[in-house]
């Protein structure tokens, strides 16, 4: 069963991060608490067993909907692409 390693992890979190910058929006102190929302979500993405790209998105976007409320409707592709290479690198590195 493959795993997402801490690279990748950190990867995506600090996409989800660097777009929460470039919103405009929002005042300093409510994006420090955001961005503390999108790093606890580090220990449930190396722990994700049999990652898949559209499951990891759904369940990103439930356990941040406050958050991926306030990105553009094309982040979700962006971050779709960034997993969908993770995952194909898990699934070419995995022994069968």
């Amino acid at each position: 069963m493959s795993r997402f390693g801490k690279r990748d992890v950190t990867e995506i979190l600090e996409l989800l991060e660097k777009e929460l910058d470039a919103v405009s929006r929002l005042e300093k102190v409510e994006k420090m608490k955001l961005r503390a929302k999108i790093r606890h979500q580090e220990n449930w993405l190396l722990a994700f067993e049999d990652p898949k790209p559209g499951k990891v998105i759904l369940k990103l976007e439930g356990r941040l909907s406050e958050i991926f409320r306030l990105y553009p409707s094309s982040f979700k592709e962006k971050v779709g692409e960034l997993l969908e290479a993770k995952c194909s690198k898990l699934e070419r590195s995995s022994p069968e």
